[in-house]
Formats: structure tokens, sequence, C-alpha cells
């Protein structure tokens, strides 16, 4: 009788040190998932999370290190990188004072923000050319490659290059507008150009035109008169920019002279109309009877006339 109670005692001390053991047990820490983003800007905050087993024996401690020689603390952790690059980022999970651990890493992308397309400044190599000059436009633009141009002259014309050079056929005062475009944006700037007609050097280099002379008390060109004003009509011709006045004049002892001078001013800008001089670049005048005579050779004939006078 002894000899079983002490049997059943000692099985009842297994039992409860069993017991007393299996609940002393301690459970390493295993991480179970780690959450980070693949990729962020530079910059820009992203969560770190992991989540380790719910058995392991308390305390649990995490530590992350993320690549940039920056570091942090927690089952979750925000952080952010100032250069773009790739990262390792490493989550170090302990438990019993570091005598168990486990390790997760994950990779990420940092990449820079985007920077739409800005226009800076846009220039012409000219801004005031005539009709014969070649312009280039160019432009100064800021933003990620590819960059894309969209040149609008303002005459009906456009490009797409980068640098375009462009003649304009008409005068006048044009907008000129480019839009520069990328992935991430647009710009649009703009800019005048006023063109004038194109000035031949012997524009330049003239000073006076022929007269026409009349016959007396006549407004109608005489052969000589004509192949003055042909002189005169081919520099017109080549010099668009330049306009005259037409001045006419009566010698003393003409009949009605303040309308035979205007009559023959008529008649002179009339020959320059016909042969295709616009009658924007011409002012008539009669001035009566001429004064402040003089005796020259020619006598009074020299004032029987019709001056063409350049208009600067």
């Amino acid at each position: 009788m002894t000899h079983r109670i002490f049997s059943n005692f000692f099985v009842l001390a297994l039992l409860v040190a069993g017991i007393t053991m299996t609940g002393c047990k301690s459970v390493p820490v295993d991480i179970m998932s780690m959450n980070a983003p693949d990729s962020l800007q530079t910059n820009q905050n992203g969560s770190f999370v992991v989540e380790t087993n719910v058995d392991a024996k308390l305390p649990v401690s995490v530590s992350w290190e993320f690549g940039d020689d920056a570091t942090a603390s927690g089952a979750s952790a925000m952080h952010s990188f100032s250069e773009a690059g790739t990262y390792t980022v490493t989550a170090t999970a302990t438990n019993r004072k570091g005598k168990s651990s486990d390790m997760s890493s994950a990779t990420v992308v940092v990449v820079n923000p985007p920077v739409p397309a800005q226009i800076v400044s846009i220039r012409a190599s000219d801004n005031s050319p005539d009709t014969q000059t070649n312009v280039t436009f160019t432009a100064n633009v800021n933003g990620d490659t590819p960059l894309s141009y969209a040149w609008n002259f303002g005459d009906g014309s456009s490009s797409s290059d980068a640098a375009p050079s462009h003649t304009f056929a008409e005068p006048g005062t044009y907008t000129v507008q480019l839009n520069a475009s990328n992935r991430a944006g647009s710009d649009s700037r703009s800019m005048s150009v006023t063109v004038d007609w194109y000035e031949a050097a012997i524009c330049r280099e003239v000073t006076e035109l022929s007269s026409a002379f009349f016959d007396r008390n006549s407004s109608v060109m005489t052969d000589e008169g004509t192949a003055a004003l042909g002189d005169n009509l081919e520099i017109l011709a080549e010099c668009p920019n330049m306009n005259v006045r037409v001045e006419g004049t009566a010698a003393p002892g003409e009949r009605r002279p303040q309308e035979l001078s205007e009559d023959r001013a008529r008649a002179v800008e009339q020959f320059y109309a016909n042969n295709g001089i616009p009658a924007n670049r011409m002012v008539t005048l009669g001035n009566g009877r001429a004064e402040d005579l003089t005796s020259k050779k020619d006598g009074l004939a020299q004032y029987r006339r019709v001056d063409t006078i350049i208009v600067r």
C-alpha cells in the first residue's frame, strides 16, 4: 500500500514538472512578413512594417537599416531618401535580449521627382529682320528629357525643331510662340518680331531721284520725262521701304500754275502706279508757280518739272 502511494506521488510529480517545463519554454522570434515600398521619389516618406510571430518570447525589438546610413527602431518606421539610387532596407527582430533573432530585407528604388518642361527664355538671332533674312530661334528649356518643341511663327508656318530657322516673306509684326513639353508637363512663351522689306545696298546709297520735265503749259509726259522716271522706277522697285513725295512745279508765265503743278504731280504718280508702285508709298503735292528764280542757262524750262523726293 505504501509502495502504491509513493508511485502515484512520483507520477504526479513528473506530470507537474512536465507542465512547468512546457510553460517555461522560450519561443524564438520570426519575421512573418515585411512591407516596404518598391520605389520612392527623393524626399518622399515611405512606410516600412514588419510582423513577427505572436508566440515569440517577449520582449521583441525591431531595428531598421535603410542602406543610407540611417536607422530606426520599432515594428513600423517612416523614412525618406535624399538621393536617388537603389537601397537595401534590412529589418532585424530580436527577443530574449538578443539570444534569438531574425532578419528580412527589401530593395527600394529611389528616383528624382519628374521635372516638367519649363521655358526659361526664347530669343531670335534678329528681332528686326527684313524679308530676306533667315532668323534662327533658340530656347533655354529645363525639364526631363525627352523634350518636344512646337514653334508657331505667326505667319502660318511652324516647326518642331529645337532651334529652327525661318524667313518671313512679308513685312509686319509677328508673334512667335513656343510650346515645350515632356511627360511631366508643358510650358509656353512668346515674343514679337518686326519684319521690314528687304533693302538693297543701293537703297541706302541713293539720296536723290531724277526729275521729269514738261513742255510749256502741259502736264503730258514727254519721252525724256518718261526715261528719267524709268530710272527712278528701277530704284523704287528694288527698294520697297523707300517712300516718295511727288512735287509738281509750274514756271513763271504758265497758265493756271497751281492746277498745272498738281496735274503734273498726278501724272508722275500715275506713271509710278501703272508700273507697280503702291499708292501708299507716294504723296503728291502741287507747289504752284516756282519761287526764288535763278538765271540758269536752261532758263524757265527748269521750273516746268516734277521732283520725286525720297522720304526716309
